[in-house]
């Protein structure tokens, strides 16, 4: 019976649990421990968990789950609205300043905002995996890239903001703000 809520929420996340989900559903972690031992689930991380049986393990949604304060901005944010082609060789994530990444700042590269534009732009987007992630809208990203430009690629700022212009869904005067 618990098993069975189990998988159902696996199922909804896309084959990931998190050991929070399972006490919020008053559950006992000695099901998740059984499942492992059984094959069912695999250990990703320290309170993350993983169906093998879903072949779609998506880096980008696991490692919001996993740090939930990260946004994705800079060239990861533009590959997420579609504003670039290329992959990042190193994921951008965005959090406010005081916040410690340590744990983290290894597997990502991090950038530190103020606390009081911590909030502004934020957006949800389906990663190519269809999971919903927290990234910052176009509008920002454009300006953390302009904002950052001496340490960004011309070409790739070049061909996104060509690629911002020809979006149905821009709203220009946003860049303003």
């Amino acid at each position: 019976m618990k098993t069975d809520l189990i998988k159902n929420i696996i199922k909804e996340n896309n084959g990931i649990i998190t050991a929070r989900e399972i006490k919020s559903h008053n559950i006992d972690s000695w099901y998740l421990t059984d499942m492992i031992r059984k094959g069912e689930l695999e250990r990703v991380s320290r309170g993350i968990y993983f169906d093998p049986t879903f072949n779609n393990f998506d880096e980008l949604f696991f490692l919001q789950k996993q740090y939930g304060k990260c946004i994705y901005s800079y060239q990861t944010a533009l590959l997420l609205h579609g504003l670039t082609d290329r992959n990042p060789f190193i994921n951008e994530v965005t959090v406010y300043q005081g916040y410690n990444a340590w744990r983290f700042k290894n597997k990502v590269n991090v950038h530190q905002i103020k606390k009081d534009w911590y909030q502004i732009g934020i957006t949800y987007v389906d990663t190519i995996m269809g999971n919903t992630v927290t990234v910052y809208d176009m509008e920002r990203t454009i300006c953390d890239i302009v904002r950052d430009r001496k340490k960004q690629d011309p070409e790739i700022f070049s061909k996104a903001w060509n690629l911002y212009l020809k979006k149905q869904n821009k709203n220009i005067w946003r860049l303003r703000e």
